[in-house]
């Protein structure tokens, strides 16, 4: 795993300027105290106002320390999440049906993120009509708002499972997404559109594709031949966007390496211009990969899904990137484990 961390290093920066604030404060309340002889009428008053004022400018000096906004914005990022199947048995049988038991474990972890992304594996629906895929997934409506809890900011719907119950029930996803305060990328009546999100003075832009499926008008689909609309898309992002991020929905299941498509396909898009590529559809972990000082993240494999036939597929990784001065500093990996339930556990 790359890990690069600045934060102790902020830490110790607001430790050593609170040190030197107590120390200079303190040497300024020792030049107002004197011996009760030296103490007089006007004296005292004059010596208790002073030394008030000088504790409430102490407490507001040791206040702006500590309150100082911290620097570095932190992005979270899983791979797959699916609430159907089994995963939607073990919710009714093991959560009594709430459909925020799989997050149970993880929430106050991903809920720190002050921008969370995950691959929604499949529609948000109770209609629409099964296309025949051989693994065709449906979501209770009431996903939408367990994802949230989670603290889901951005979901990407640029994959082969969005498509499994018509346009009728992508459709139905983009309106529980919508009403549960979740914005999406990757589907959609302008789906190669990025999402452009703001924090503090730092604009992120959220592009999402896949090339696993069938090619739908509705949907972020690109194939060999799409390099120009890959590179269209990135470069308008950065004209709009401090940093922008690339979602692929790509590789071959069930493999540890990216082929050599993947790889290619990845380089591009920071040829092109994007800061930070990250990936899923194996359903395991891949490498993190450092190319032209850029990050891209292969893999994140499974985040809540039931593919407990392998170890490998029951865990997947939770990506930490660290932005600092509208730039990103470092990546961390953290793994995740799908316990016997199917709900996601973060391991620190």
């Amino acid at each position: 795993m790359l890990s690069f961390d600045r934060t102790g290093f902020i830490f110790l920066i607001k430790f050593v300027a609170l040190f030197a604030c107590l120390v200079f404060l303190t040497k300024i309340g020792a030049d107002f105290m004197f011996s009760p002889s030296e103490r007089s009428g006007n004296a005292i008053s004059a010596g208790e106002a002073n030394i008030s004022s000088q504790n409430k400018n102490r407490m507001a000096m040791v206040a702006a320390v500590l309150n100082a906004p911290d620097p570095v914005i932190k992005l979270g990022f899983v791979g797959d999440i699916m609430l159907d199947r089994r995963v939607k048995k073990s919710i009714m049988e093991n959560g009594g049906g709430d459909y925020r038991f799989p997050f149970w474990r993880a929430a106050n972890i991903l809920q720190k993120y002050d921008i969370l992304f995950g691959n929604l594996e499949g529609p948000i629906s109770a209609g629409g009509e099964d296309q025949g895929s051989a693994y065709s997934f449906r979501m209770d409506p009431q996903s939408a708002e367990a994802i949230k809890f989670a603290g889901f900011d951005i979901v990407s719907l640029a994959n082969n499972h969005i498509s499994d119950w018509g346009r009728e029930a992508t459709a139905d996803t983009i309106n529980y997404l919508d009403k549960a305060r979740i914005a999406y990328v990757g589907a959609g009546s302008n789906p190669y559109s990025p999402k452009i999100v703001n924090i503090s003075d730092t604009k992120l832009a959220f592009l999402a594709f896949t090339n696993v499926g069938a090619k739908r008008g509705d949907i972020a689909f690109i194939s060999k031949n799409d390099d120009p609309i890959l590179e269209s898309e990135i470069k308008k992002a950065k004209t709009d966007a401090d940093i922008v991020i690339v979602y692929f929905h790509f590789g071959t299941e069930y493999q540890l390496e990216p082929g050599a498509d993947e790889v290619e396909l990845a380089h591009k898009a920071i040829d092109f211009g994007a800061d930070l590529v990250v990936g899923s559809h194996p359903h395991t972990i891949e490498k993190i990969e450092k190319y032209k000082e850029k990050y891209i993240a292969y893999s994140l494999g499974n985040f809540v899904f039931d593919q407990d036939f392998a170890p490998l597929t029951m865990q997947g990784m939770l990506l930490e990137a660290r932005l600092e001065n509208k730039t990103i500093i470092g990546v961390t990996g953290k793994t995740v484990k799908i316990n016997q339930y199917f709900q996601a556990e973060i391991e620190e």
